[in-house]
């Protein structure tokens, strides 16, 4: 039925799993992609009335490696830039419209658009393997709006400012993730806490998941998120002039070399963490 993720339904709790591990989960834009499927997925596990939660998770190294920049479609005018992220937005909106929780288990990277969907999710447990970042900043695309109420500005801003990875403890710290366990009990771990709440009465979950997201609006997240995204179009439209450090832009670079090339030129910027020595 899919070919970017698979479903599965046990004990109550809808098994979502990204699988396309030789690019990484990396996800895509419009019909058939990833983001399409996943929101597929979640919107006919919502309707099953044997799931009582739905649980995220991923195959290979790697959660999400951020969005399929070689996949995507080409934008020439300021309503593409426009309707490119209208399309993520739509499929953020999905998950968000999900009434039964959602629960997320992230394994090795989480980058870019995997941090933007796992800021719908409902409870995100990281393994100790797992490592965070908005490396697309270093390119010139955005990418934090939709963390700023879970991290605050500060963190958001650190993380698309220098696009450099943070571990999972300190994920933790900040409340990117509720907790995180050992790599190899991940998948049981999450999937007893998934099984959990599909036990508690079920029109009270959903009502409660409810309540609480409807406080969070009432906080401002919602407006905030409108305002951000317009940011967010004219920060997407100026990358095409993002250029590396030796002057060819980087939309150039990747449609010519891949994303081996992308990433040569972008740590041509800078590599290591600055973290590193600062007590995190």
């Amino acid at each position: 039925m899919y070919s970017h993720i698979t479903l599965g339904i046990d004990g109550g709790v809808a098994h979502i799993r990204l699988a396309r591990p030789e690019r990484m989960n990396t996800l895509g834009v419009g019909p058939g992609s990833s983001r399409d499927e996943i929101a597929d997925a979640m919107a006919t596990a919502d309707k099953d009335d044997s799931v009582g939660c739905l649980l995220l998770t991923a195959e290979g190294r790697a959660f999400c490696a951020g969005g399929d920049l070689t996949g995507a479609e080409p934008t020439e005018t300021a309503y593409d830039e426009f309707r490119f992220v209208q399309q993520v937005d739509e499929f953020c909106a999905a998950v968000r419209q999900v009434r039964k929780p959602i629960v997320a288990g992230v394994n090795g990277l989480c980058l870019g658009a995997g941090m933007g969907l796992v800021a719908q999710c409902d409870l995100v447990v990281a393994g100790d393997d797992a490592r965070f970042g908005l490396i697309e900043g270093r390119i010139g695309h955005p990418g934090a709006t939709d963390l700023v109420p879970i991290i605050g500005g500060a963190w958001a801003k650190f993380l698309i400012l220098t696009g450099e990875l943070i571990d999972a403890p300190l994920a933790e710290r900040i409340g990117l993730v509720l907790t995180v366990i050992p790599a190899a009990e991940l998948e049981a771990r999450v999937t007893a806490l998934a099984r959990r709440i599909a036990a508690v009465p079920r029109e009270a979950a959903v009502l409660n998941k409810a309540g609480v997201d409807a406080v969070t609006d009432a906080m401002g997240r919602q407006a905030g998120r409108l305002a951000g995204r317009a940011y967010d179009v004219t920060t997407k439209a100026t990358a095409k002039l993002a250029t590396a450090p030796d002057g060819r832009r980087f939309e150039d670079i990747v449609r010519e070399e891949g994303v081996a090339g992308l990433k040569k030129a972008r740590d041509s910027q800078f590599t290591g963490s600055w973290l590193r020595g600062t007590g995190q």
